[in-house]
């Protein structure tokens, strides 16, 4: 009683998944061709446009740092002032000092550091090669397989065409059986796989993308060695290497540079106005024949505007950086790190090209016997008419698969080797 009960609930429930609003959404295709799929992929996809604005920062940086450091700074400074007096007549006025200060950089400052920056933007832009090249293949291998399933849904109505004009009978009923069977499923794996699609292109696109094309493109022929030369020198990785390096390589010169010492001249100017000092000291002449006597008052001492000039200049004497080594040790080391993972990585693509060929080359023999088969199929069918449609369906099947597999390892061929162009399909 209990299982019963189980499956009712479960019955119930799938019923409600299959009518709920998701799966009465009504999915509407649009077809696109692949050239214009990628390019919406380019344009719209949000790491390739985050890698974009990395290049753009290394740039506005690059400008930055590639003017002199002056540092210029102003002062001013007004007084003193008394808030006593020492005594009465003592009268200090309040004298204006202007100055001004900058920084002289140090033989060589200025164009490491522009050398440096200059390094960096390159490697941003290696990065967003690397990113819009990932992004790429990731898009174009969807692209393809859902090529792969509309073309094969395309074989299951060509096939069911095919078999309605033919007398019925059980065998026919079973063949019409097994065909609407895959071509159901078939339909939902495509649904899935066009969403997939949507997963790269941002907001570009509304409907489901319905890819446009055949699949079809020759074997080709490959010099394994040709390959990996081109690879250990094109390959993305490599390239983001090299850069690493020169970003390393030309840290060491800044850091070398950076001892150089900086100068700091300065000049300052002090104003002082006029102003009258009073001693309020009195005399007095005593009466003589020569007439009575007098008081006289001194009037003290007027001093008249002062200006005064003072320049100078500070030069650090840089004792720690004669007494060690340590960041000149880093850099290097940093760099070196770079040339030992340079060094394997060749290995690896070697490596790499030689595994892609061998994959490539049994899915080129695949794809000419698939080819074979499909084409004796339609020369030479069985003489059964039933048997006959059903055996080209069956090998049109394995050619879509085979030049499926085909094509993804002609693409991993390319991109092991550094080769990212994209097929005409």
């Amino acid at each position: 009683m209990f299982k019963f009960r189980f499956r009712l609930v479960l019955l119930g429930l799938l019923g409600y998944l299959l009518s709920s609003p998701i799966h009465a959404t009504e999915l509407k295709y649009s077809p696109i061709s692949l050239e214009h799929y990628l390019d919406l992929v380019r344009q719209s996809n949000a790491y390739i446009n985050g890698a974009s604005l990395d290049v753009q920062t290394a740039i506005a940086n690059k400008e930055a740092q590639s003017l002199y450091q002056f540092s210029p700074s102003v002062s001013y400074a007004r007084g003193a002032y008394q808030n006593q007096t020492p005594y009465t007549p003592y009268n200090t006025p309040a004298s204006s000092t202007y100055g001004l200060s900058l920084t002289i950089e140090g033989w060589g400052k200025r164009s490491a550091r522009e050398k440096l920056a200059q390094a960096q933007t390159d490697a941003s832009a290696v990065q967003l090669e690397k990113t819009r090249t990932t992004v790429e293949l990731n898009a174009l291998n969807t692209y393809i397989d859902t090529l792969r399933l509309g073309l094969l849904l395309r074989t299951y109505n060509a096939t069911l065409a095919k078999l309605k004009p033919m007398q019925a009978t059980a065998k026919t009923a079973d063949a019409e059986r097994f065909l609407n069977t895959q071509k159901t499923a078939t339909e939902k794996d495509l649904s899935f796989s066009a969403l997939n699609l949507l997963n790269y292109s941002g907001d570009a696109l509304q409907d489901l993308p319905y890819p446009k094309g055949n699949l079809d493109y020759p074997a080709q022929e490959y010099n394994p060695e040709e390959l990996i030369a081109q690879g250990q020198s094109q390959r993305i990785e490599v390239l983001g290497l090299q850069s690493s390096i020169d970003i390393a390589e030309k840290n060491v010169t800044l850091t070398t540079k950076n001892r150089n010492v900086n100068v700091y001249p300065y000049i300052s100017q002090t104003r002082t106005p006029q102003y009258q000092y009073s001693n309020g000291v009195s005399y007095t002449i005593p009466a003589s024949p020569l007439g009575p006597s007098q008081t006289l008052t001194n009037s003290g001492t007027t001093y008249r505007a002062q200006n005064q000039i003072t320049a100078g200049i500070t030069i650090p004497i840089p004792i720690n950086d004669y007494l060690q080594s340590a960041d000149i040790v880093s850099a290097a080391n940093q760099k070196l790190q770079y040339e030992m993972q340079l060094r394997d990585l060749k290995v690896q693509v070697r490596v790499q090209v030689l595994q892609a060929f061998m994959q490539y080359k049994s899915a080129r023999e695949s794809l000419l016997t698939a080819q074979k088969a499909y084409e004796t199929s339609i020369k030479d069918p069985n003489k059964n008419p039933l048997m006959a449609i059903m055996d080209t369906r069956d090998k049109e099947g394995d050619l879509l698969d085979a030049k499926t597999n085909h094509l993804k390892a002609l693409i991993n061929l390319w991109r092991q080797s550094g080769n990212y162009s994209v097929p005409t399909l």
